[in-house]
C-alpha cells in the first residue's frame, strides 16, 4: 500500500482519502432552488462532497436544495440536488467564513462529479498550498464515533 501512495504522490495525484477531504477556494455565482423559489448566491468553496454557499437567512439542516453553477472556463453547468448539512452563523468561528450553509451533494450526474474531481485535482496541482481540509459532514462525524 505505501508504494501506491508514493507512486501517486510522485505522479502529482493526491490519495483518495486526502482528495475526499480537500476544499478549495471557489468564488462563483450559483442558483439555488427550493420549493418553487430561486435565488442567486455566491459559493465560497468546493469539495468532492459539496459546496459552501453564502446566505443571509438560515436553511434548516437536512432540507433539500438544488444548486446550479459553472466551473470556471466551462459553459456546461453543474447541477446537483443537495442536503443542507450545516449552517454557519455570521461572526461564529471561523470568522473568515461568512454566514451560509454547507451543502452536501446528494444527487448529481456522474459526468458532473467527474468534472468537479478533475477541476479540484488540477487546482491542487497548480496551487498546492491553496487548499484546506473540510469540516466533516455530520454523517462523517457520527460514523467515526
Amino acid at each position: 500500500m505505501p508504494r501506491v501512495a508514493a507512486a501517486s504522490a510522485r505522479a502529482g495525484l493526491l490519495p483518495e482519502a486526502v482528495l475526499q477531504k480537500i476544499r478549495i477556494p471557489f468564488i462563483q455565482r450559483a442558483q439555488l432552488a427550493q420549493g418553487g423559489e430561486q435565488w442567486e448566491v455566491f459559493l465560497v468553496d468546493l469539495g468532492l462532497s459539496g459546496v459552501f454557499a453564502e446566505l443571509a437567512a438560515p436553511l434548516p439542516t437536512d432540507d433539500s436544495v438544488d444548486v446550479l453553477f459553472h466551473l470556471p472556463g466551462n459553459e456546461i453547468p453543474i447541477a446537483a440536488r443537495c442536503r443542507v448539512a450545516w449552517w454557519h452563523q455570521a461572526g461564529a468561528l471561523p470568522r473568515s467564513l461568512p454566514a451560509g450553509a454547507g451543502l452536501e451533494f446528494a444527487e448529481m450526474a456522474p459526468a458532473d462529479r467527474a468534472r468537479i474531481r478533475d477541476y479540484i485535482v488540477e487546482h491542487c496541482r497548480s496551487a498546492p498550498r491553496a487548499r484546506r481540509f473540510a469540516r466533516p459532514w455530520a454523517k462523517d462525524e457520527e460514523e467515526s464515533h
